[in-house]
């Protein structure tokens, strides 16, 4: 027994047949067209009318795949959302990255050339300040303190060398303009005898000359030139504003006394860098021009040449020389020629406590080297061995 067809199935077999009776009247409307233009636009009007009436049915079929179009297309639109979205993320993190990487570079380029080169490696922001602190110290130095000094440097020797290439002194002065019993050199030369040459001989500091020592430093704490550097020093939280703290800051640096041999307590600092010290047949220190030439005029000093020069302003050089004192031969020594107890301290001061032990750069009118400061730990604590310009490259 056949089973009546679903209304829908027949619905579509319908629409076939009506497809079928429209592809026959085409082929003859076509084969007329040319007599039958107008007939034609009627009849094909009238053919479109009932196949989409005859297409109603399957309506739902062209929907639905409407709809899953629809579906897809906005999923793809979606899609294509999301992808530029992460693409607008890539692009900012790249231009994060290359901003960083330009800001890298050019902070290395302002470190090489802005803050320039006071010794071989790039210098340090700190460096930079001592280098500023340095050159505007030096330029108070040359306004304030002209002596009346006249340097003979005559013939250029080797650190190896044995022969005498200057048959005079180095320095002549007029020792009645530095006598000024007020100025900080009268008071430097006051403490030259308070020493004995000789580390291995413990010293002991009296009354008078532990005055000496304070009347020294206190003259200088009244300089311009230490007042500049001790608030330089405030800055860097290495001493507070009191006077008497500031004191006792110079007080431990250069006048505390330690051992330089066996124990003995004969040596300091200040000793070292503004005298001499003897251990067996070396000299050690004698970095201070004033000592030089006193030693120059009592004849246990005899200058044997220059082995480099450094003019930093008139009458105030830095001298790499060889000498003999009390018959030992020192080949190679540094020192400043022409400049203020207070200068030298407050240069070698800042370069101990900011920058001991390595190569500090200065810079001293347009020239720039380094100053070297040693250390030495006496039962833990840290006081200055020696201090000293550098003229090596």
């Amino acid at each position: 027994m056949w089973r009546s067809k679903p209304r829908d199935q027949q619905s579509f077999y319908h629409t076939i047949e009506d497809f079928g009776r429209l592809w026959k009247r085409d082929k003859v409307v076509c084969k007329n067209r040319k007599h039958k233009t107008e007939s034609t636009k009627i009849v094909n009007k009238n053919k479109l009318e009932k196949m989409c009436a005859a297409t109603n049915n399957t309506q739902y079929n062209f929907n639905h795949d409407n709809r899953q179009n629809n579906t897809d297309s906005n999923s793809n639109n979606s899609t294509n959302t999301l992808d530029k979205d992460k693409c607008e993320k890539l692009k900012r993190f790249i231009l994060i990255g290359v901003l960083a990487v330009v800001g890298i570079i050019g902070w290395h380029i302002y470190e090489y050339f802005y803050a320039g080169k006071g010794g071989p490696d790039p210098e340090t922001f700190v460096e930079h300040e001592i280098i500023d602190l340095t050159r505007r110290l030096f330029a108070d130095e040359v306004s304030a303190n002209n002596y009346p000094i006249s340097v003979n440097f005559q013939g250029k020797t080797k650190s190896f060398a044995r022969d005498d290439r200057a048959a005079q002194p180095l320095l002549q002065i007029d020792d009645a303009a530095l006598s000024n019993t007020s100025s900080t050199i009268s008071l430097l030369r006051r403490l030259f005898d308070n020493y004995v040459l000789d580390v291995h001989t413990i010293e002991s500091t009296s009354d008078e000359q532990a005055q000496e020592e304070l009347d020294f430093l206190n003259a200088i704490l009244k300089t311009s030139m230490m007042r500049h550097t001790m608030r330089f020093l405030q800055q860097k939280g290495r001493v507070s504003a009191e006077h008497n703290a500031q004191l006792q800051l110079l007080k431990s640096i250069w006048f505390t006394q330690y051992s330089r041999s066996k124990g003995r307590m004969g040596s300091s600092g200040f000793e070292h860098v503004f005298l001499a010290e003897l251990r067996e047949e070396s000299i050690l220190g004698l970095h201070n021009w004033i000592y030089f030439h006193e030693q120059e005029m009592q004849g246990n000093l005899d200058y044997k040449g220059f082995i480099e020069k450094i003019e930093l302003d008139k009458n105030k050089y830095v001298l790499a020389t060889r000498f003999s004192f009390h018959n030992h031969v020192k080949p190679y020594n540094t020192l400043f020629i022409g400049t203020s107890p207070e200068f030298e301290l407050s240069v070698y001061t800042v370069c101990f406590l900011l920058h001991v032990e390595e190569p500090c750069p200065v810079q001293m009118g347009n020239t720039k080297f380094n100053i070297n400061t040693n250390a030495w730990d006496w039962h833990g604590r840290k006081t200055l061995a020696a201090a000293y310009p550098s003229l090596e490259k």
